[in-house]
């Protein structure tokens, strides 16, 4: 009985571990130890076949060489025509099932782009810009276009940006319709479009935030052809793309990285009268060959005035800052009704903000209207004095009474011949006895011109012929300046030395534009395209500059084709292209007493 017993234990046993082995097959993981898997899977069959005509299914299955799993489909996934409803996806072993929630159109060709979606559950690695394609009628759409879309104002390739096709020529059709073809850029910029019928189509390119294929977001980047577009190029059935490159297209098929040469401008397709960039009637439209084509990507103005931010900068000075530049701001005190001249205002550069001083209010809060141009566009309703936190010191330390701030331009203590030494204050001044300010050279006391740059007296300038390499010394004595809160300054020395072309490097710049008659906005660019210096010229020219620390310089022109001394960004619904710009073809490296001269052409 026992050897019985014994033997339905270990016949139990077996039984048990063998289900546990079938019910582990079944669930197919990830297997560990040994080399790390890196080849992606294989496609072995389709139904139906790849490139296949006269579809009338309601699903298309494909089987792979092994267990794969789906990534971030929803927004890898791009079809063409793209469907009203994302489809149903099955996994079923090695098969996906794609099943349509819809009916397709006849006699059209669809594409379907994956992307890098296809992942073996191993290593997550994808099938690389995989795509199927099928048609309802009896051909497939064989033609292409490629191109590549570039930020307007920097010509740095947009990534990710959807390339699509409409084939309706109402200008309003990409802000209430989905596309009829739709490609996506890749790190390049660039996109090809395949499969397509011959047609002429609207272009449009979109940066779509809320990807939903339709242009309905102010915060988003278009871009779009001026003219009609056609394809003319035959899609490649046998594209020669391994599957570690890094340059696959993601297009609607699998095809060959176009190649592009550098380009250096925006060129201008819109015949503009001068004066006036946004005033452009829109050019006839006309039908072009598309083999590369360019788009230029902007955003356009959002045109509706608002107040953004209201913020107390420092006790009784406020910070406003506006969507759009104020045309005709009023700022009205509600509570309490302050009256006469109760606050200095100044305005940054482009009027797009601006600081309020509120010099004796003699209160701790108020509430303030804002408007523009007539317009109300907000109450705010303030702290003045920022609530004091109690950091352990003494109370008659922390209510020492602050010093006006004053920062001098120098660049490590040093300034440039022919250019004056700038003092920017913190407040405007309200009383100055400039006789307190003194400059010395080599110990011995000069006399500079000393004057206020702006109205409220925010910015003062100490302007002398500064001897290069020669040392100075600024003494600003106390209470030289007192501001409209009633702050004086310390007493501040300044030590600096006139920079000297052997320390230094010239660059001269011949530049030949290809309008005389039109304004252009030439920079000297830093890291990151900052600004250095920036001229504007009309017709032909030579710049000079000077005494500039030796490191890596570029040039950028805009065109400023309404001569309002800045760049405009573009408008679809008017046709109005952003304003062209160039960058100089090399970056200059500037060396300690180099002297560089340089021939720029903008034609």
């Amino acid at each position: 009985m026992s050897l019985f017993r014994n033997t339905n234990h270990i016949v139990f046993n077996l039984l048990t571990s063998g289900m546990l082995v079938m019910i582990a097959c079944a669930n197919p993981v990830a297997p560990t130890g040994g080399p790390k898997d890196t080849t992606p899977p294989e496609i072995i069959r389709s139904v139906p076949e790849n490139q296949s005509v006269n579809f009338s299914s309601d699903r298309v299955s494909l089987t792979f060489s092994e267990f794969v799993n789906l990534k971030d489909i929803n927004t890898q996934l791009m079809v063409s025509p793209p469907l009203s409803e994302m489809p149903d996806f099955i996994m079923k072993g090695k098969t996906l099932t794609m099943k349509f929630r819809e009916s397709l159109k006849e006699n059209t060709t669809y594409n379907f782009f994956f992307g890098d979606a296809i992942v073996d559950i191993t290593e997550s690695n994808p099938i690389p810009g995989y795509s199927f394609t099928f048609s309802t009628g009896p051909v497939i759409d064989s033609l292409s276009m490629s191109g590549k879309v570039l930020n307007a104002f920097t010509l740095q390739p947009v990534k990710g940006a959807f390339v699509m096709l409409y084939d309706s020529i109402s200008d309003s059709i990409p802000y209430k319709s989905r596309p009829y073809y739709v490609a996506r850029t890749n790190e390049s910029g660039e996109f090809r479009l395949n499969n397509l019928r011959g047609n002429k189509y609207l272009m449009f390119a979109l940066s779509d935030i809320n990807s939903n294929y339709i242009y309905d977001m102010p915060t988003e980047d278009i871009g779009f052809s001026d003219t009609l577009v056609e394809p003319d190029i035959p899609a490649k059935k046998n594209p020669e793309i391994s599957p570690e490159s890094k340059e696959v297209l993601p297009d609607t098929t699998k095809a060959g990285s176009a190649h592009h040469e550098p380009l250096q401008m925006a060129p201008d397709t819109i015949h503009q009268e001068p004066g006036d960039s946004l005033a452009v009637a829109a050019p006839a439209v006309k039908v072009s060959p598309v083999k590369n084509y360019l788009i230029y990507q902007f955003r356009e103005t959002d045109t509706v005035q608002r107040l953004q931010k209201g913020a107390v900068i420092r006790a009784n000075v406020i910070g406003l800052y506006f969507r759009q530049p104020v045309r005709d701001v009023h700022i009205k005190p509600l509570d309490p009704p302050l009256e006469g001249a109760w606050n200095l205002i100044t305005y940054n550069a482009t009027r797009d903000s601006l600081t309020l001083w509120i010099p004796g209010p003699g209160t701790d809060s108020l509430m303030l209207e804002i408007s523009d141009n007539g317009i109300v566009l907000d109450t705010l309703d303030l702290a003045l004095k920022p609530a004091a936190r109690n950091t352990g010191k003494d109370k008659s330390t922390v209510a020492k009474k602050k010093s006006l701030e004053m920062r001098p331009n120098l660049i490590s203590s040093k300034i440039k011949p022919g250019r004056p030494l700038i003092l920017s204050l913190a407040d405007p001044v309200k009383e100055a006895d400039l006789s307190r300010i003194r400059l010395y050279h080599d110990s011995l006391e000069v006399k500079p011109v000393i004057t206020f740059s702006d109205s409220l007296k925010t910015r003062l300038h100490i302007s002398h012929s500064w001897k290069e390499a020669e040392s100075y010394l600024l003494e600003v004595n106390d209470s030289a300046l007192i501001s409209v809160f009633g702050q004086a300054n310390d007493s501040t020395a300044y030590k600096f030395k006139a920079m000297s072309e052997a320390e230094t490097g010239f660059i001269k710049i011949n530049i030949t534009v290809p309008d005389q008659k039109k304004s252009y906005i030439i920079q000297l660019l830093g890291d990151k395209e900052s600004i250095l210096e920036q001229h504007s010229i009309t017709g032909n020219a030579s710049l000079e500059f000077t005494y500039l620390p030796p490191r890596k310089y570029r040039f950028k022109a805009i065109h400023d084709l309404n001569n309002n001394g800045k760049w405009d960004t573009g408008n679809y619904l008017r046709k109005i292209q952003p304003e062209p710009v160039s960058y100089f073809s090399k970056e200059i490296e500037l060396r300690a007493n180099w002297t560089m001269e340089e021939d720029w052409s903008l034609n």
